[in-house]
């Protein structure tokens, strides 16, 4: 077998794929065919051994964008360096007068640069599973090693601020875990009339990765030292986990992202969308391979996400949630950002990040349903997303572009988030300290 390459990064340009110095010059000479290909791609996995590297590009003198494949094994081909240190080899290469073919050409014009987006909507969501994986391995290791050490006379896990981070922790991780997997849903059941995953990718990719380095900074808080040791799998979580929210675009252009749906997701629902529900049958997913053009984001519709609100509104933390959100459509309604602060993007993530967790906690709570999670654990995830919630309003208050009003609203969003002792005490009890050697890596 051989694997593939997708060629699409470059130093000079980062996340800005618009820009391509990649270039595609006619050529006339006998043996060359079509095209001599001259350029530099940076950041490419498996570009050191793949026989077939998607490379993007332009056609010189144009602003004609295509795909063609090269071969990393070809003499015009140069693999300058690994970009990165470690045994995954990250490359730079270089095509140097490479010659492309007819045959070569993957993509022409408007359909190369939907093919580059569509693939990254795909590549967006699976660093998502990136986190969830991580994460949960650290989570055995940190409490199996809390739940075992003795401190000043007093077992790790019996201290309240290592019960606090690791429970914090661990509601956190159940949330992704859940995002993620509705998620998914979504994009496999997506169809050119149902393109709700062009929210739910770079939701999962800007929340879930983020949320997955918070969690990682709280169990690493728990076991300190521990955690740089070469015998653990948590040594290898700490240097990579950080990636995966600057990858792919950072955080801040996967949040500003999600600006372009917030009108219609949160004001304009549309009732004849379908129901989405559990998708792991065996099928081809043959529309994620065909996506079609990229633009129209904003008039992608949604179903209301005040339905499943409703269906959990028995929980406290879930209805004070919704009361913050509220405020939120509120301020959005009638103290409405101007063009100039929609343009501010340090403005913009604050409210962006405010709004992130309304799909968020949508798909949520529509996987509870589906997995029958357990009402006491809901109510916990709520009360950390209510707290963060709080933290997102004071920021926005606190921004230089804020008007008086919207800060007055920010100030309006924040509420004290229901601690229920005996929820607490539970969600510790049977779902926490079980994890203590549950699971241990293989020496």
């Amino acid at each position: 077998g051989e694997v593939f390459a997708f060629g699409l990064s470059e130093q000079t340009h980062g996340a800005d794929v618009y820009q391509t110095d990649m270039i595609l010059t006619p050529s006339g000479e006998a043996g060359l065919g079509g095209w001599t290909a001259n350029g530099e791609k940076y950041y490419i996995g498996n570009a050191n051994v793949a026989r077939m590297v998607s490379t993007f590009g332009k056609v010189a003198g144009s602003d004609e964008y295509v795909f063609f494949a090269a071969d990393s094994q070809h003499e015009r081909y140069d693999l300058i360096k690994n970009v990165v240190n470690s045994q995954n080899y990250v490359a730079n290469y270089a095509l140097r007068d490479y010659p492309v073919s007819e045959a070569d050409i993957l993509h022409r014009g408007p359909e190369a640069f939907h093919a580059a987006l569509n693939t990254v909507n795909v590549c967006k969501y699976n660093l998502g599973w990136g986190a969830v994986g991580m994460c949960t391995h650290a989570m055995y290791e940190a409490v199996t090693h809390a739940s075992n050490r003795v401190l000043y006379g007093t077992v790790v896990t019996d201290f309240t601020h290592v019960r606090r981070l690791l429970t914090d922790a661990y509601l956190r991780l159940v949330a992704m875990r859940l995002v993620t997997t509705r998620a998914c849903d979504y994009m496999r059941s997506a169809s050119a009339d149902d393109r709700r995953y062009l929210l739910y990718s770079p939701l999962t990719k800007g929340k879930v990765t983020s949320e997955g380095e918070r969690v990682v900074i709280a169990l690493w808080d728990v076991i300190a030292a521990k955690g740089v040791e070469k015998d653990t799998f948590f040594e290898a979580v700490t240097r990579e986990i950080g990636l995966l929210p600057r990858l792919e675009g950072t955080v801040h252009i996967n949040i500003g992202l999600l600006a372009k749906f917030m009108p219609n997701f949160l004001f304009a629902p549309n009732s004849e969308l379908p129901i989405i529900g559990r998708r792991d049958d065996a099928s081809d997913d043959s529309f994620l391979f065909a996506q079609g053009p990229t633009g129209g984001l904003g008039k992608v519709r949604f179903h209301d996400w005040r339905a499943v609100f409703d269906g959990f509104a028995h929980l406290p933390n879930v209805a004070l949630l919704r009361k913050q959100i509220d405020v939120l459509a509120d301020m959005l309604a009638s103290a409405t950002p101007d063009a100039a602060q929609q343009k501010d993007v340090d403005f913009a993530f604050a409210v962006g990040q405010l709004f992130a967790t309304v799909p968020y906690a949508q798909l949520i709570l529509e996987e509870a349903a589906l997995s029958d999670v357990d009402e006491t654990l809901i109510d916990g995830i709520f009360a950390v997303l209510v707290r963060d919630f709080n933290g997102y309003a004071v920021e926005l208050s606190d921004k230089p572009a804020t008007t008086d009003e919207q800060a007055r609203f920010a100030t309006r969003m924040i509420r004290r988030p229901v601690h229920d002792p005996s929820r607490y005490a539970q969600i510790w009890k049977e779902h926490i300290l079980p994890l203590n050697g549950a699971y241990e890596m293989r020496p």
